[in-house]
């Protein structure tokens, strides 16, 4: 588990799965992912299942359910995920939430104390995947000491990408 100030972060487990595919076929959710086309539930599940295969591979933390502390509520998910991007392998920061909890800084901590959690692994560079358009997420990751560092395409769709050293960020 991974816990930060308001928040655990605990890997998937299969009774999980309802509260993800309610997240993934939300349409206020996908709108900046996946070409904006929330999962059917086959596809759901098959990103689902990949979390855990995830979980095998220790340079990746896999997305990992984010729950309220005290309450135990599930939120929404983040994690590390290795990502290959204009055929690169990085290793990329991301949060999903449910609407109910944006705009109270849940993906600005999730975001940083998994970057915290990427420096402590041994990893100095870090990115995030962002849909242009999608402002809020952008905010998170400058919030968070990354800067924008290219547009390009990632699976067929466009996407601003943004990075950071986390030497400079999470020194000290």
């Amino acid at each position: 588990m991974i816990e930060s100030e308001r928040l655990e972060m605990v890997r998937f487990i299969d009774e999980d799965f309802l509260f993800y595919k309610s997240l993934v076929q939300n349409e206020r959710i996908m709108r900046y992912i996946n070409g904006g086309i929330p999962l059917e539930d086959d596809e759901a599940k098959v990103w689902f299942e990949r979390q855990f295969d995830r979980y095998d591979d220790e340079r990746q933390t896999g997305f990992l359910l984010l729950k309220l502390k005290g309450t135990g509520e599930p939120i929404g998910f983040a994690g590390l995920i290795m990502q290959e991007v204009d055929g690169i392998e990085e290793l990329e920061v991301g949060y999903w939430l449910n609407p109910t909890y944006w705009k109270v800084g849940y993906a600005r901590e999730a975001a940083r104390r998994l970057m915290r959690e990427a420096y402590d692994r041994g990893n100095d560079r870090l990115i995030s995947i962002i849909h242009p358009d999608n402002m809020p997420s952008q905010r998170v990751a400058r919030v968070n000491g990354m800067k924008w560092e290219k547009e390009t395409v990632f699976k067929g769709i466009p996407v601003s990408i943004y990075s950071c050293r986390l030497s400079i960020i999470c020194r000290g």
